[in-house]
């Protein structure tokens, strides 16, 4: 199989033709460094993503905070996953770190606060 992608390692986004078969990356070209490989690999075998989200917080002197996925979990998961966060309220004080939803559909994935939120009053 052939398909094109665009490398986002690093800030020169290159577009990599790729060729592979059913269990193997066969080649690359037109990438401008070594770490393409491993990223267009990824992208046809196990694409991943890391998803980002605000949830409701209860008492905080803001109503939401941010949180990601600490890694990246399966692209065919992400849905679910923002699914899973849609109803999710965490009560202040809130530290950036913190866990809110520990291996989040078993994606072997914590989701963590990305920003601190303090108690109101």
């Amino acid at each position: 199989m052939k398909g094109k992608f665009v490398c986002v390692v690093c800030p020169t986004s290159c577009d990599v033709n790729a060729e592979w078969n059913e269990t193997e990356l066969l080649s690359i070209d037109h990438a401008q460094c070594k770490l393409a490989w491993e990223f267009i690999r990824g992208e046809i075998f196990d694409p991943r993503r890391t998803v980002t989200t605000s949830i409701m917080v209860d008492g905080g002197e803001l109503p939401l905070v941010s949180v990601k996925t600490r890694t990246p979990v399966p692209k065919a998961q992400v849905l679910a996953v923002m699914d899973r966060l849609a109803d999710v309220m965490v009560r202040a004080p809130v530290d950036i770190g913190e866990v809110i939803v520990p291996d989040v559909l078993g994606t072997g994935s914590d989701v963590v606060a990305t920003r601190k939120v303090k108690h109101k009053g």
